[in-house]
């Protein structure tokens, strides 16, 4: 489960720096071969709110796919962008993911 988390940690993080770095005209930026912004579109419910909404299955299937070892390398720019990293480290392992980042 904590294998888990830090993948969240890692696509919320790049998701919300490449979205926010972007907001000119928000294109398609892949990062670590994953689609950062169809990551934060598909997945931001799940570490919005209180309690946050199960990850839905577009999101998993991006979670699935995603280079999560890759993005480990990018986690620490979660707490930057405001992000609940506890919150966005539990999506991987909702969505049947082990965390390579520990």
């Amino acid at each position: 489960m904590a294998s888990s988390k830090s993948n969240v940690i890692v696509l919320w993080m790049v998701a919300m720096f490449l979205t926010m770095t972007t907001m000119e005209g928000i294109k398609v930026v892949a990062v670590c071969n994953t689609d950062m912004k169809e990551i934060n579109n598909q997945c931001y419910s799940a570490v919005a709110g209180n309690p946050p909404s199960p990850p839905s299955t577009e999101c998993c299937n991006l979670i699935q796919q995603a280079d999560l070892h890759c993005l480990c390398k990018y986690k620490y720019l979660l707490y930057t962008l405001g992000v609940d990293v506890k919150k966005a480290m539990e999506i991987p392992g909702k969505c049947g993911k082990q965390n390579p980042c520990y």
